[in-house]
């Protein structure tokens, strides 16, 4: 589904203008069938005439709810669905009750294994690895925005990509994938039903085994009318 919304969204001036092509010429064949209907001398002609009536009324509707409907997944959908997306998490077994000793040798054993944490700079930022290419830092935005960057680590599992204001320390997911990106859009954000100020943007890189990367942190200003 995000695959479709990011498609309807990039392309959708694009979708408008072929839907107004195709209203005009359907808008045309309308009125010369009704003037086709009042001329009419015979009961055929007038049955034809009808017939290509109600052909054009019929698809001038279908055009019209497609044009409703790209305006409302584009407008409202795309901000709506990242928050029902399913990110892998890890589970716990809540029944089991490991002794102290087992829980020792699993801390131990979790430490050789994990993949040693990056150094970073304080945005959390890696260059080639893990970075925003847009939004590029105090840049402003507004309606949908393509979000480019880069999520290319070893032992890629998922990223995430979330936003707040400044100072508070709860983040709203947009939605987030499953796949290694390089300098190529890694989603889309939908800034119209946000109040314009300014906003924190997170991209959020765990590896497969759900070791979490520091955060790359972006901020960047709504300025929606």
């Amino acid at each position: 589904m995000t695959e479709i919304l990011d498609f309807l969204a990039e392309f959708e001036i694009w979708f408008y203008i072929i839907l107004g092509l195709i209203s005009l010429i359907f808008f045309s064949r309308l009125f010369k069938s009704i003037g086709d209907w009042r001329e009419a001398a015979f009961g055929l002609e007038r049955e034809i005439a009808q017939r290509r009536f109600r052909s054009s009324i019929s698809i001038l509707v279908l055009l019209f709810i497609l044009f409703v409907g790209e305006f409302f997944f584009v407008t409202y959908s795309s901000s709506l669905l990242p928050d029902q997306t399913n990110l892998a998490t890890p589970t716990i077994d809540i029944l089991a009750s490991p002794s102290p000793t087992t829980i020792t040798m699993v801390v131990e054993e979790e430490s050789e294994n994990r993949t040693p944490t990056p150094n970073t700079d304080q945005e959390g930022c890696i260059p080639g690895k893990i970075e925003w290419i847009y939004p590029e830092p105090a840049s402003e935005v507004e309606d949908v925005v393509r979000l480019i960057g880069t999520v290319d680590i070893e032992n890629f599992g998922f990223y995430k990509y979330e936003y707040t204001e400044p100072g508070n320390t709860i983040w709203k997911t947009i939605a987030g994938g499953n796949t290694v990106k390089k300098e190529e859009q890694i989603g889309l954000w939908n800034t119209s039903q946000i109040v314009p100020g300014d906003y924190l943007l997170r991209l959020v890189v765990l590896d497969n085994v759900n070791n979490e990367y520091p955060a790359c942190i972006v901020s960047v200003r709504v300025i929606n009318p």
